[in-house]
């Protein structure tokens, strides 16, 4: 059976290139939501998804451009007639929900449950087993691994390439790592191409999708790519994902 796999937003807090913030969707007919940032509510309605069709919001971290739609996620299933929506994430991620919401008392009566998740944690939800690993960036942060029978999708959130993502990236199908800068930059928080692919050499991931792109990388494209590629060794491969983009493992 594959597994479906939608980007929905691939790009940054600085819009550009027609990029939204941060979202992926993982599955068919009873998707998961990863992340919830500004223009991810629109995409999903490009890729046809029904806000009533995600019941399940898995956030990496709470930096605004990973969780600015989540409240208007919440407020688009009310409209529609359903006040219920689970939330998992890092610590910190009820008291976030709760002060935004309490700042219009119209929405008092959404029913939003709560699940904080820890690097380690492993669940079940919509019938795939998901864990969840250590990401290094600026604030506590989570990647997800994401299998379905013997299919498996790793999202990393925002991280610097690390032991920790590796070690849940191991022998993925897929994996849709953030690559936020190209090379000569030195950065913390974030990865830039061969820092990437040295990481993942030898890992055993069978293709790499680069997400969350800043506007450094615009025409940059094709030699972040050929950077990946020259540090992870053979057999990989590596593209630039692109907003909407379908990919069925």
């Amino acid at each position: 059976m594959e597994l479906e796999v939608t980007l929905l937003g691939t790009g940054v807090g600085i819009p550009h290139s027609g990029r939204a913030q941060a979202g992926l969707l993982v599955g068919g007919e009873d998707p998961l939501l990863f992340d919830c940032g500004a223009g991810a509510l629109l995409r999903l309605a490009e890729a046809g998804v029904s806000p009533l069709d995600i019941d399940v919001v898995l956030l990496t971290h709470l930096h605004l451009d990973h969780v600015s739609d989540l409240l208007p996620l919440a407020k688009a299933r009310w409209l529609l007639g359903v006040d219920t929506m689970d939330v998992f994430g890092p610590e910190g991620t009820e008291a976030w929900f709760e002060t935004v919401r309490g700042l219009y008392s119209y929405l008092a009566d959404l029913d939003v449950s709560f699940t904080i998740v820890h690097p380690g944690d492993e669940f079940t939800l919509g019938g795939m087993k998901i864990r969840a690993g250590e990401a290094v960036h600026s604030i506590p942060a989570l990647g997800y691994r994401i299998e379905s029978g013997e299919k498996a999708v790793v999202y990393s959130g925002d991280t610097e390439p690390a032991p920790p993502m590796r070690a849940l990236a191991a022998g993925a199908d897929l994996l849709v790592h953030e690559c936020s800068f190209p090379e000569p930059f030195v950065v913390t928080n974030h990865s830039t191409p061969r820092r990437l692919g040295l990481t993942f050499n030898g890992s055993g991931v069978k293709r790499v999708v680069l997400i969350h792109l800043y506007p450094q990388t615009i025409g940059r494209e094709d030699e972040m790519v050929r950077a990946v590629l020259s540090a992870i060794g053979p057999g990989v491969e590596v593209e630039v994902g692109r907003d909407l983009q379908k990919i069925s493992i």
